[in-house]
């Protein structure tokens, strides 16, 4: 009896650790796939980025301006051709991504400090939506917020 039960606890731990790899190596998917984003907006590289979109993502914009929250919903397409002719000169540094998953569907709570042209610029948190497609993770809708007080400096650069 002893034996059965050493084997069942084995067996246990076991299964344990193979759904503990599992999810980690999703995560790790799911994070390769929101970096993606963030490389590309540096190397100026439009197809880079588009290559983690899904077919018809949504992308939002809120603002707040004297207190008051203004919502935009640009294209992906317009975004991301406006990333095309940045010249290299954005750099989002994101920190501290929290990456839920529940089977084919994950979320990725990014903070960020934007620097245009090696100056902070604004900062906030994406907040992006990802399913899963066959083997590969989309973003389906990537929605931020965006201030210009209070940054973050991942970078060490100075204030804003």
């Amino acid at each position: 009896m002893r034996r059965v039960t050493m084997v069942i606890a084995i067996y246990t731990m076991l299964v344990a650790e193979t759904k503990t790899a599992a999810a980690q190596s999703q995560e790790t998917q799911v994070m390769e796939a929101v970096q993606q984003v963030f490389d590309g907006m540096r190397a100026a590289d439009p197809a880079m980025v588009a290559a983690v979109f899904a077919e018809n993502a949504r992308f939002a914009v809120v603002r707040s301006r004297d207190g008051l929250s203004e919502i935009s919903t640009p294209s992906v397409a317009e975004w991301i051709g406006a990333i095309g002719e940045s010249g290299g000169s954005w750099d989002e540094q994101v920190y501290e991504v929290d990456i839920q998953i529940d089977e084919n569907i994950s979320s990725a709570w990014v903070p960020y400090t934007f620097y245009l042209e090696g100056v902070i610029s604004h900062c906030g948190v994406n907040s992006i939506e990802l399913l899963l497609n066959g083997d590969n993770w989309e973003i389906t809708q990537l929605s931020d917020t965006r201030r210009s007080e209070d940054c973050p400096d991942p970078l060490g650069i100075g204030p804003n």
